[in-house]
């Protein structure tokens, strides 16, 4: 099952659901203040290694992952 974000509607909470695929169109309820919260188009970042494991390329939705040390994409402020 995949997991989805989601950003409340009235509080601005962001928060994860683990969804199967047949509700991931579906508003959640917020687990802060139980409004609607709608899903959003979440981050990733993928980093290419060559032979020796040492990374060799990095791409992501936007130039800042290239030099982002979070362990979490969910903390960019991008």
């Amino acid at each position: 099952m995949p997991i989805y974000e989601y950003v409340c509607t009235d509080c601005k909470e962001k928060f994860e659901l683990l969804r199967p695929f047949s509700r991931a169109d579906e508003d959640a309820e917020c687990p802060k203040c139980q409004a609607n919260a709608g899903r959003v188009l979440s981050r990733i970042c993928c980093v290419t290694t060559n032979a020796d494991g040492i990374p060799a390329a990095i791409s992501g939705s936007g130039s800042s992952c290239a030099t982002c040390g979070s362990s979490n994409c969910s903390t960019c402020a991008m």
